[in-house]
């Protein structure tokens, strides 16, 4: 079977898409190494294809964050897997700290996944602009 990209600088989901991309799932976040090697972790995120934004809630000493702040407009993909249906959103990345980004990634986060995330000292907002979803079987 072959992937279903989406043409890049698009975010249009199909329906079934949509319903896969707000069930509560986790998914694995890949960030950059100064080194460039590769780190992957495991997260919960949102993402909202009217605005292309996909956020990942955490904290601002993590190795995520600090990969993505040494490269400006850092690469980053998540990957949601259930299965033998996945889906891939690629785009670049920015940490956010300003209270009203961090309150916009709880609301959403707080009603894909039913209840309301930690509030850990240092909390931001990674928001990544999606300019690529490739998919299969969703």
């Amino acid at each position: 079977m072959t992937p279903s990209p989406q043409r890049a600088g698009t975010t249009a989901v199909s329906p079934s898409l949509d319903e896969f991309l707000t069930a509560p799932h986790t998914a694995v976040l890949t960030t950059l190494r100064p080194d460039g090697s590769p780190h992957l972790t495991p997260v919960r995120f949102t993402f909202d294809p009217r605005t292309g934004i996909a956020r990942v809630l955490t904290v601002n000493t993590t190795r995520k964050v600090r990969n993505v702040l040494a490269t400006p407009q850092a690469r980053v993909a998540l990957c949601q897997v259930d299965g033998f249906r996945w889906v891939t959103l690629e785009g670049t990345a920015r940490v956010l700290d300003a209270p009203e980004h961090v309150a916009e990634g709880v609301r959403r986060y707080t009603q894909r996944y039913w209840s309301a995330p930690p509030n850990p000292p240092g909390r931001v907002v990674v928001e990544i602009a999606v300019d690529r979803v490739l998919s299969l079987n969703c």
